[in-house]
């Protein structure tokens, strides 16, 4: 059956565009009118109809911040006494993502059909699974909107981490990117020059030159190779980390890294505190709640091992127990667990605990910044200054020999 593309409005007046399969244009006609939709433009799609934006490659992703405002608007709609139906009407336009645009408007389908909130947004992978599953208890206890502004807060703390982390960042990024391409502006421009004019002088030249001048030739004579290579090892790189076991090595190795372990275990050991806590909270089980926890924690050596406490919980082993003989987890995250399953109060024990690692959290990112920072300005200190005693020794030569 053929494809067509429609534009339509609807009874507020906006202009609705989509694609349906029909034989004929009538059928077309009839769907629309059955939905309220007054027809503008009706064609058959060809390939200049297609919309790059709905492919794959080119989709925009929905991120944590995403998430945290639709989370916050819905609150707030919530809050307000607005129907579920009618906060997602109302959301779904403020939306500037455009793939969770599209999925909200799906969302909102189905729940006009009959489906609850959390079964309309469970068919959807891009809302994680524990806001799903919050929600899901929320719909249950009828409290809804207490954990929708719940959802809001804890993503807007994993946000804050997130934004801190890719602050501290930013700086050698740049940093070292300004490097590379300085380094190839010399290399290709500026040196070759200098070079020449002392290559023709027949000065004897000091080592640091000559090894200036093997660098710059090696690199303009295999310049192909040199970026083949390396846009290969970055391909090779992100096909490997895509892979389960690169993956797990990957993540693997970031705990081992002696500035980034700190760091990186104390966000999943933060993460990990504020999920639980917030499942406990909402009266999930625990191991249905571990479960979720192994799916959102973003690591696969931490995945490992909650996977191995989820196990051992089932036969009956505590949950400090369980995680005590993990090097992952610090050993006063263990302590606080067990004080809170002695107490029954490890939803609050928990979310005590995740506080602190929050702030601990954000003092990792500080020192790991306090040392990167000075690092990257030894190493780009060093190259400047090989760069410029090698240029420069020869001219010093030169004019000493004509004085």
């Amino acid at each position: 059956m053929p494809v067509y593309v429609y534009q339509a409005r609807n009874t507020r007046g906006e202009l609705i565009s989509g694609e349906v399969t029909f034989e004929t244009e009538e059928e077309i006609r009839s769907y629309l009118s059955a939905r309220k939709l007054i027809p503008v433009e009706i064609k058959t799609k060809s390939a200049l109809d297609t919309d790059l934006s709905k492919l794959p490659i080119f989709k925009s992703k929905v991120k944590t911040r995403d998430i945290a405002l639709f989370c916050r608007q819905f609150a707030i709609m919530l809050e307000s006494g607005i129907t579920i139906g009618a906060t997602l009407d109302i959301v779904r336009r403020q939306i500037e993502n455009p793939t969770l645009k599209e999925i909200v408007q799906k969302v909102y389908e189905d729940v006009q059909k009959g489906r609850s909130l959390s079964e309309a947004m469970g068919d959807h992978p891009e809302f994680p699974p524990l806001l799903v599953s919050m929600i899901e208890s929320g719909e249950v206890s009828g409290s809804l909107d207490e954990v929708m502004v719940q959802m809001a807060g804890h993503y807007e703390k994993n946000l804050d981490v997130q934004r801190k982390v890719k602050s501290a960042l930013t700086y050698p990024a740049i940093t070292v990117t300004l490097i590379l391409i300085l380094m190839v502006v010399l290399i290709a421009f500026v040196i070759p020059n200098f070079l020449s004019m002392y290559a023709s002088e027949n000065l004897e030249l000091p080592w640091v030159t000559r090894a200036l001048m093997s660098i710059t030739e090696f690199t303009r004579d295999n310049f192909l190779i040199i970026m083949t290579t390396i846009i290969s090892l970055i391909a090779g790189f992100f096909a490997v980390r895509r892979t389960p076991k690169g993956k797990h090595f990957f993540d693997e190795l970031v705990l081992k890294l002696p500035i980034a372990s700190n760091v990186n275990k104390m966000v999943i050991t933060a993460n990990f505190c504020r999920t639980l806590s917030t499942l406990l909270k909402a009266g999930t089980p625990i191991i249905k709640s571990m479960e979720i926890v192994r799916r959102v924690v973003g690591n696969e050596v931490a995945m490992d091992v909650i996977t191995n406490s989820i196990e051992e919980i089932k036969q009956g082993t505590g949950l400090a127990i369980s995680l005590h003989e993990s090097d992952l987890f610090p050993d006063m995250l263990t302590s606080m667990i067990r004080i809170g399953e002695e107490t029954g109060a490890l939803d609050f024990t928990m979310e005590k605990t995740a506080d602190f690692y929050e702030a601990e959290a954000d003092l990792a990112i500080q020192n790991a910044t306090t040392v990167i920072n000075p690092a990257i300005t030894i190493v780009v200190g060093a190259v400047v200054g090989f760069v410029v005693l090698a240029v420069m020794l020869p001219a010093f030569n030169m004019l000493e020999a004509m004085l």
